[in-house]
């Protein structure tokens, strides 16, 4: 059963998802004469490279942290966990979201595909947040296994209610 700790976790993620989506209104609203033509493939490819790249920098660092200390007392090895878990959380949901920042400054700048532009690199920002940040088993086990990787046991997937 998903404890209140895993809510607030799950309803940071969802709230970065959800700014992504008012970013898009935004763009549609403020930028005049929007067209939904494409944008030039140089910026599509660069929209992907982008999300490629920020996602095997989220495989490689996203899901580090310092370990638990062996020895520490369950209760504060806990709420170390539940901290460094956050703190790692912000981190990915941060990273995941760079790609819509870029996308919705070329909305601004480019000529043509404004709306559209923007549209793909939030396509590609929600599905890294969906992917590496949203607090799914996964990602906590991930999380769990760098925090224990020291041999003292965190145990953050019970603390959050994951199975």
């Amino acid at each position: 059963m998903p404890t209140p700790a895993l809510r607030t976790a799950q309803m940071m993620a969802l709230a970065f998802m959800s700014m992504v989506v008012v970013l898009g209104v935004v763009v549609y609203l403020s930028v005049p004469d929007a067209d939904l033509a494409l944008p030039s493939t140089y910026v599509i490819g660069g929209q992907v490279v982008a999300g490629v790249v920020i996602a095997l920098v989220l495989s490689t660092i996203g899901f580090r942290v310092a370990p638990i200390t062996p020895g520490t007392d369950p209760e504060k090895a806990k709420g170390e966990a539940l901290q460094k878990h956050q703190m790692s959380l912000i981190l990915r949901l941060v990273l995941s979201e760079l790609v819509a920042l870029v996308s919705l400054a070329l909305a601004f700048i480019l000529t043509e595909g404004q709306v559209v532009t923007y549209l793909i690199g939030a396509a590609i920002s929600v599905l890294l947040m969906a992917l590496f940040a949203y607090p799914s088993a996964g990602n906590v086990g991930r999380v769990e296994a760098s925090l224990d990787s020291a041999g003292a046991q965190s145990r953050l997937a019970d603390t959050l209610g994951v199975i």
